[in-house]
């Protein structure tokens, strides 16, 4: 009815220009100009419709329903690209939104491939995001984890903040599916804080329960009450029916484990009321496990058999391995409760068959791997960014080289030489500058390291130590993001030096199997937030503590490092209780190189902030054992002058 409509506007547009001929007449380009851009308002209005009439309508408007499908036709005939990309967008989020995945991934599919064409990177990132949801929600954790790193890299390009904080929350969900609950938290955290910023409440209703959910699972039960209510109280503010029935889900799953069983079957009875409503299948079986869960532990053994094959059946027709699982697991238990051995038998079965694939070794190393990849990237292209800087410093010495040569042909020797040695003195500081923080990068993202701290992550993979790889893999890339942040700086605070050495020295204890303590403290009357340092100044010589000191020593190994004020000068002090510099040469290291190179970089770093700063520094490496016979080890000690934030930013 709506084409029909348009097309008799359409025609008696044209028939009352062609009546108006004698007055006025309008070129065949500018016709059909008028008719374009009316046909793009046309399209615009049409998806709006759909938008509001599927608002009142959800359980029954089909999700490509006749506004949609004028507006496809009307944007295919006229190459409307983008609005083609949002209507299939649109279609796939309302089928995932019924837990109808083939067709959310088929439409999801369509709107992506024509998003790539655009030059719009928000928006593409956005169907990225919402595609890697549908994988998600079918447990093909691999690709939704590939599909989030990659809308994450495209709203930072942008700066898109809104799709940076559901890429973060994808991930956290990620992590939730695969059982690193710490990962997902610190992620979910980071998109809650964004959403705040934003004022975006249904971002701050997710990710609440999101938290809760991995507080749950790590037998936080009370904490996780806490987010559950909190979650509760952001959807009912947007009347969100969706987001209420999940925390009643959250929370009667909750008290379940407290052992409060009538709360419980009271949030569960709620929850799947409010499912029902919204059609969304995947928390409609939700709520049918945990009611099953609940009736069995009440010892209610048919009335768990009839919500647990509930949910199996929806889980098996929305194709949900997770619910599959789950239900056939407690099925299992439920029949060998009522002494039904054989029923028992056939769904445990079926469930180790769907834990296997849910728990594929490959899909876990496949996203280790895509998440250290996006970290070695970002330090590669940080390498080439420092690379083409110093080229281009090169460039400009060998230009003022020849402008130098030219005026001394007219100007005074001594003149001219005196320009070049101050003009070549001032580009070789620079040029020296751009090189010392090149070496510093690759001293610190030195491959021995990088390779050591790979292969203890996939140790702990092979082995299934979950919470170990996962703690070791995010201070892994939390390390790194720190160490590429701070190369872009010629000071930080001591705050950003400790945070840094911090995660460093957990590392290293995560790789021996004799670990060693460590210490890391600031004087209080140095203020950490403003006190600035050269970034990782300490960190060539805590690896050397480690590596040729407590490494041969074997146990009882302890590492220092202390920051204080001493006549208005910063003093550094490295201490361990190793072996020495004596054992060290006893034993003919054959890092010795390393050592000279770290102490070679921190005397030219030195001799850079005594020029600027105009104050003698000081640097020295002291064998504990001359000092005193009873102790072992090696202190190092630098002092430099106490500058704050405020004082260099008046110089700049």
């Amino acid at each position: 009815m709506s084409r029909i409509l348009y097309i008799l506007a359409l025609v008696f547009i044209i028939a009352s220009c062609s009546s108006e001929g004698e007055k006025s007449s309008l070129p065949d380009a500018d016709i059909a100009l008028s008719i374009r851009e009316t046909d793009s308002v046309v399209v615009a209005s049409l998806i709006n419709k759909s938008k509001a009439n599927f608002s009142l309508n959800k359980t029954t408007t089909p999700a490509f329903d006749e506004y949609l499908k004028d507006a496809e036709e009307l944007a295919i005939s006229n190459d409307f690209q983008k609005p083609l990309s949002e209507i299939y967008h649109l279609v796939g989020v309302r089928h995932r939104n019924r837990s109808e995945y083939g067709d959310a991934i088929r439409f999801a599919t369509k709107a992506l491939d024509i998003g790539k064409t655009l030059d719009d990177k928000s928006t593409l990132a956005n169907y990225i995001n919402m595609a890697a949801v549908v994988y998600r929600r079918v447990d093909e954790n691999s690709k939704a984890m590939e599909l989030h790193m990659q809308a994450m890299e495209l709203a930072e390009e942008v700066n898109d903040s809104f799709q940076i904080a559901v890429s973060l929350n994808g991930v956290g969900n990620v992590y939730l599916n695969l059982e690193r609950y710490h990962a997902s938290i610190e992620y979910f955290k980071q998109s809650f804080e964004i959403a705040v910023s934003r004022g975006n409440v249904l971002g701050q209703a997710i990710n609440t329960n999101n938290i809760g959910e991995s507080l749950k699972h790590i037998g936080e039960i009370d904490s996780a009450l806490v987010y559950f209510y909190e979650s509760l109280d952001y959807n009912t503010q947007i009347d969100s029916k969706v987001g209420q029935a999940i925390c009643f889900n959250s929370i009667g799953d909750a008290y379940r484990l407290k052992k409060d069983y009538n709360q419980a079957l009271k949030y569960l009875r709620k929850a799947l009321v409010l499912n029902r409503e919204t059609r969304d299948f995947i928390n409609v079986a939700m709520s049918y496990s945990i009611l099953g869960e609940t009736y069995l532990e009440v010892h209610d053994y048919e009335n768990a058999i009839i919500n647990l094959k509930e949910g199996l059946r929806i889980g098996q027709e929305i194709g949900s391995k997770y619910m599959i699982e789950t239900c056939a697991r407690l099925l299992s238990q439920a029949y060998e409760k009522q002494y039904n051995l054989r029923q028992s038998l056939e769904y445990l079965k079926l469930s180790q068959a769907y834990k296997d694939s849910i728990f594929d070794e490959k899909s876990v190393r496949h996203i280790a791997v895509i998440t250290t990849t996006h970290e070695a990237e970002q330090a590669k292209a940080k390498i080439v960014q420092l690379n083409n800087e110093s080229s281009l410093q090169k460039s400009l010495i060998k230009q003022q080289k020849r402008a130098i040569v030219y005026f001394v042909f007219f100007v005074l020797a001594i003149i001219g030489a005196a320009i070049l040695i101050y003009r070549q003195s001032k580009l070789n500081e620079g040029y020296k500058s751009i090189l010392m923080q090149q070496r510093l990068l690759r001293s610190q993202m030195n491959p021995h390291f990088i390779f050591n701290a790979l292969s203890a992550i996939q140790v702990y993979i092979l082995e299934n130590d979950m919470d170990n790889s996962s703690r070791f893999l995010a201070d892994f890339a939390k390390l790194m993001r720190l160490v590429l942040r701070s190369s872009q700086r010629e000071y930080i605070t001591l705050e950003e030096e400790k945070d840094m050495l911090e995660y460093y020295l957990k590392l290293q204890q995560l790789r021996f199997v004799d670990s060693f303590d460590f210490e890391v403290s600031i004087e209080e009357e140095l203020d950490s937030r403003e006190v600035l340092i050269p970034p990782m100044i300490t960190q060539p010589f805590v690896e050397n503590s480690i590596e040729h000191g407590l490494k041969s020593l074997g146990r009882d190994g302890r590492v220092k490092v202390r920051f204080r004020s001493i006549n208005k000068k910063l003093l550094v002090e490295i201490e361990d209780n190793g072996i020495g510099l004596t054992g060290a040469k006893l034993r003919k290291d054959s890092s010795s190189k390393h050592e000279s190179m770290a102490t070679q970089i921190t005397n030219d770093r030195l001799h850079v902030i005594e020029k600027m700063t105009k104050t003698e520094t000081l640097f020295e490496i002291n064998d504990l054992q001359e000092i005193s016979p009873q102790k072992s080890g090696v202190l190092v000690r630098i002092e430099i002058p106490i500058i704050e934030a405020e004082d260099l930013a008046k110089k700049k």
